[in-house]
């Protein structure tokens, strides 16, 4: 006869079968499943803070289908719908990938539609005349050397940020999880570039630039998976086929390595870059892109910059 081992959950101290529990490494702590979720739920409540969680606010969520943001779109709407007069609206950015973006859209579209979130989408092609594949066969052709993550971040970036414009948002809600935090913390220490290290922990208080919230920035991504999947939540799976080359991936890699073999690295990575964004100053006055007019740490801001390179200003609505 096959005994069933058991342990208790670390928050409830009820028994459970030991696949039924998830050990956090990092905190020794096993949880079970309604513990877990409850767990979540209370740091990403706590992250987000009142300032954000009151009366009279709408945040526009980034809305990609994968496990990220669909978690973070389900714990928001959980939150505001309490709350009189506040919402979430859901915006879904196609950069115009063949055989990834669609489905990811659908999953996004399918559970706004479950929610009753409100939701748009827009596209590159509807912003800069190109999607993000014939981007990067322009790119080629002209042989430059950036790959396709460092067009497709900031154009994304910038079409969410004027849509939260448009829709008269407060903040913009983005999915990054602390793995995704850890990672550019750690990209630009190797880099050396304490601007962008100054910039990454704080927003711009230009009216053409909607402040950003990061929800999951204190949930590693294992977590963040659970969770939706606990919930049993119908999500984008498939990695984005450009993400292979970028140099993210290979930042994450050596984190990863360093979590497996020394848990609660990420924690530690991200706790000590808050401690010293403390005695980080934003670079000066944030200047106005001459193009297009959005806030700049140069005269030309990026987006402006690639598409002139790419041929592509004089069809661009920024």
């Amino acid at each position: 006869m096959t005994t069933i081992s058991k342990s208790k959950c670390g928050k409830c101290g009820n028994a459970f079968n030991d696949d039924k529990l998830y050990f956090q490494k990092h905190s020794g702590v096993k949880f079970c499943e309604e513990c877990f979720i409850k767990d979540t739920k209370r740091k990403i409540r706590k992250n987000l803070g009142k300032d954000i969680l009151k009366n009279h606010i709408t945040i526009a969520v980034g809305i990609s289908g994968g496990k990220d943001s669909l978690v973070m779109a389900y714990v928001l709407n959980e939150f505001f719908k309490q709350i009189p007069n506040s919402k979430i609206i859901g915006i879904m950015v196609n950069e115009g990938i063949e055989g990834f973006r669609n489905d990811g859209i659908e999953k996004g579209i399918k559970f706004c539609e479950k929610f009753g979130i409100e939701y748009h989408i827009a596209t590159f092609s509807e912003y800069i005349g190109a999607n993000l594949d014939e981007i990067v066969n322009i790119a080629k052709e002209k042989n430059m050397t950036m790959n396709p993550c460092s067009f497709c971040g900031v154009i994304r970036r910038k079409i969410l940020n004027r849509v939260a414009i448009e829709k008269k948002c407060d903040y913009l809600a983005i999915g990054h999880n602390l793995d995704d935090i850890s990672q550019a913390v750690m990209m630009n220490y190797i880099e050396g570039d304490i601007k962008k290290l100054a910039i990454l922990g704080k927003s711009s208080n230009s009216d053409k630039f909607v402040k950003r919230i990061k929800p999951l920035s204190k949930i590693p991504e294992n977590e963040v998976k659970l969770f939706a999947d606990i919930l049993k939540m119908d999500y984008h799976k498939a990695p984005c086929p450009y993400s292979c080359l970028s140099y993210r991936s290979e930042v994450s890699d050596i984190i990863d390595m360093l979590e497996e073999k020394h848990a609660g690295t990420m924690y530690s990575i991200v706790a000590g870059y808050e401690r010293l964004l403390e005695h980080l100053e934003v670079p000066g006055d944030i200047t106005l892109c001459e193009k297009c007019g959005e806030p700049s740490a140069l005269k030309i801001c990026k987006v402006c910059s690639f598409l002139k390179d790419l041929g592509l200003e004089k069809n661009s609505k920024f």
